[in-house]
Formats: structure tokens, sequence, C-alpha cells
């Protein structure tokens, strides 16, 4: 029998962004020279309309207005241009086309609804939502949706929302209950409002990443790129809500902003054997309650699980084995949820893969910090007849050759140094007669 322990396992960009930061300098002169002539009774900027600087082209004007360059199009139908790379100077490009209305289904996991007179329609990836809709989520679910100019919103679980227009161009999410999680692109147009609103408090947004809960009268949000503006409906408190900050509006008409509580640093993932997923938060903070996420993408907006613990050991239901985003924050007193741990993980549900290669059989598992493996080969199920038991010396692929080619008994056993437990980590036969 012979043993192998193996290995383990443009220019154009930057050309974009220049433009970008040019026609941002651009831009704001025009809005100085705008001001200049409002004496004169005449505007040039609005949040509607561009006015053409030289050196100009459709592509910078979609990608500065709304965060990507494949409006253009659009841009160049509205206005009837012939050539997208020629723009006459001074000449005014209408953006009006671009209103967030409708907005479109990115994604959907478990049960979201549009919510009609009629009842109830169960909402489907590439489904448009009309101004005034309402928006259900059932419970363990998540819908992610996304505005004209670049702006997604994730909706999770119980939750509900009624869609508002903001002035001509603008949007607001009214929360009747639940959460939201908000990806509003920096370069997002200056006067387009993006509000959630509820009826304790109004959160307004430019360029940022935030999330937003509503729950007995008492709105809070986390701030985790750019600023929140929030207002107290009831009171006359305002409050500027930075990265890094949290806030929480009740009913008294008060606004208290307090740090975000700093990400888990110590953290265990385990796949177990019916595929599902368990964390270990090995020095939790006492008291705090724990919310963990996992997506199938790096921006959590297809959100697969997400689930709460006030303790520090939380089991996800199974998933299929891959690759996935995980993402873990406590959440503090005043239900305000703090900053991520992020991970990229290997769920394989403690599998082992086992293939034949060459004449040898090959072995291979995801190894784990801390646990000490062991394969084990034996000519009887119940392992009494120890063929051999090897522990591995590297977290690669074993290759085992030699063996008789009568029925053979495997298994991988883990040996968990810090517990002293010992779990089979799976078992199977090779050369399987099928008796």
């Amino acid at each position: 029998m012979c043993i192998n322990d193996g290995g383990v396992m443009n220019k154009s960009s930057s050309w974009s962004s220049l433009k970008a930061k040019s026609l941002l300098q651009r831009f704001l002169g025009v809005v100085v020279g705008g001001v200049l002539l409002v004496t004169c009774g005449l505007s040039y900027a609005s949040d509607t309309h561009h006015q053409v600087m030289p050196g100009d082209t459709l592509w910078d004007i979609s990608e500065y207005y709304y965060g990507t360059p494949d409006e253009w199009p659009t841009l160049q139908q509205l206005n009837a241009i012939a050539d997208p790379f020629k723009l006459q100077p001074d000449t005014m490009v209408d953006l009006s086309a671009f209103d967030p209305f409708p907005l479109s289904v990115l994604y959907r996991s478990g049960d979201a609804w549009l919510v009609e007179e009629n009842g109830e329609k169960l909402l489907e990836s590439g489904d448009t939502i009309e101004v005034d809709s309402v928006i259900q989520t059932g419970p363990g679910s998540s819908l992610t949706v996304q505005m004209r100019d670049g702006a997604r919103a994730v909706v999770p679980s119980n939750s509900r929302i009624v869609l508002k227009r903001e002035g001509e161009s603008g949007i607001t999410f009214q929360l009747e209950q639940g959460e939201i999680e908000s990806y509003v692109p920096s370069n997002r147009m200056r006067r387009r409002a993006y509000n959630i609103k509820t009826n304790t408090g109004v959160l307004g947004v430019r360029g940022t990443h935030f999330r937003a809960g509503y729950s007995n009268e008492t709105l809070v949000t986390s701030v985790y790129e750019g600023n929140v503006a929030a207002q107290n409906r009831i009171g006359t408190a305002e409050a500027s809500i930075s990265k890094g900050e949290g806030a929480r509006i009740d009913e008294t008409g008060g606004i208290q902003v307090v740090r975000l509580l700093p990400p888990p640093d110590d953290v265990d993932i385990t796949s177990l054997p019916n595929e599902a997923i368990q964390i270990d938060i090995l020095s939790p903070m006492q008291g705090k309650t724990y919310r963990v996420q996992i997506a199938s993408d790096p921006n959590f907006l297809t959100i697969i699980r997400d689930q709460r613990s006030e303790g520090g050991q939380i089991q996800l239901a199974p998933l299929s084995p891959g690759f996935y985003h995980l993402r873990i924050a406590a959440v503090d007193d005043f239900g305000i949820e703090g900053d991520s741990a992020i991970f990229v993980i290997h769920h394989h549900g403690n599998r082992v893969s086992v293939k034949q290669e060459e004449g040898s059989w090959v072995f291979e598992w995801l190894h784990r910090a801390q646990i000490t493996y062991r394969l084990q080969l034996a000519a009887d199920h119940e392992f009494t007849k120890v063929l051999l038991d090897y522990e591995p010396q590297n977290n690669g692929p074993l290759r085992v050759s030699r063996l008789p080619g009568n029925e053979i008994f495997w298994r991988v056993v883990s040996l968990d140094e810090r517990t002293g437990m010992t779990v089979v980590l799976d078992t199977g036969t090779l050369n399987d007669t099928g008796q």
C-alpha cells in the first residue's frame, strides 16, 4: 500500500475615472455659473438637464448621473443626438427620462409579494414595480430591487414598504414595518431625493450604504458608508449620522446617536454533516444579540440565510455545498446593528471527496484549524480489521494506491483539539461489489 500526501490545492477604466472627475469639476462650474446667471433670470443646470462642456460624451454623462455608462442609448434617443462622441458645447442634454420608477426585481429568496387591491402577486426576478406599490416579504425571505440610477435596496423578511415619488425624480420608501438596507451610488444625481420614512422619523441619504429598521414606533439606522440626515417627525429634533454611527428615533421625539458596535473578531465556522452551518462566536459580548447573513454575492444583494441569536452560537439551515459570503454583526441594546465581520466560506457539508485517478484513490476534504484528521481503511464495516490508520501531514489531497481488489471500507475521523471531541466526518466504500 502506497500513500502520497498531496499539496494544497484597464486602460479604459482609468480613462473613464478621469473623465468622470473632469465632468464633476465642470458640473460644479456650471452650478456656480448658473447661480451667477440667476440674477438675469437664466439657469443652465438643473436636476433634469446637463450643459455640455468640451470633451463630454454620452458615456461620461450617463456614468456620472446614473452610476453606469450603459444608459447612453437612452440619452441619445431622448435628445436625438447623431454622434454620442461629438456633443456640441453649451447644448443641454435632457436627463428627464431617468425616473427612478419603475423599479426592477433583481433577486428574490422565499416569499415576497406585490400587494394589490384584489390580492397578492408573487414577485419574480425581472418584474417591475411602479410608484405607489406595496411590497411585503414573508418569514425567512429577501427581496432586492434596483432603481434606474443604480441605487439598490434589499428588503429582508417580514417587511412592508410603500414606494412613493419624492419631488420630480426622487423616491421615498415608506417603511411600515421591518427593515431595508440601501446601497446608494455616491454619484447619484445630487437633487434626487432618496428617503426612508416612518411614522416616527425620516432618513435622507446621499451616496451611502445604510440599514433602517422600524418596529414598535421606533426607527433605528446603522450607517456603513456616507452620511444620513435624520429628522423626527413628531418633534423638531434633527441629527447627522456619519459612517460608523447609528441612531434611534422613538415616539417621544428624541434622536440618540451612538457608535456602532465593532465586528466580532473571533469566529469559528463549521460545516455540519447534515449540510447545516454552525457559527461559534468564541468571544461574545455579554448580553448582545448577533445577526448572521449568508449570500451568494460579495455585496449581499442575494441573501440566502438571515438569522439572529441571543447567544454566541448560531446554526443555519442546510445549504448546498459551495462557496458563500457570510457576515456577522452584533446588535446593541437599542436594536442598532453594528459593523460586520465578513468571510468567504467554502461550505462542504463535512463531506469527503473520493475519486479514482491512474490507479490511485484520491481523498480530499476541507481542513479546519485546531482539528486533526485520520483516514482509516478497513476490511469490514465495523473497522475491526483496520488496514490503514493515517494522519495527513498537510491540507492537500491524499492519494492511496496499491490497495487490494476486494471491497474496502473507509472513513475520515476528526479530533477537535480544544474539546477533545472525535467525530466521523464521512464514510464510504471502495471497490464496491454491490453484493
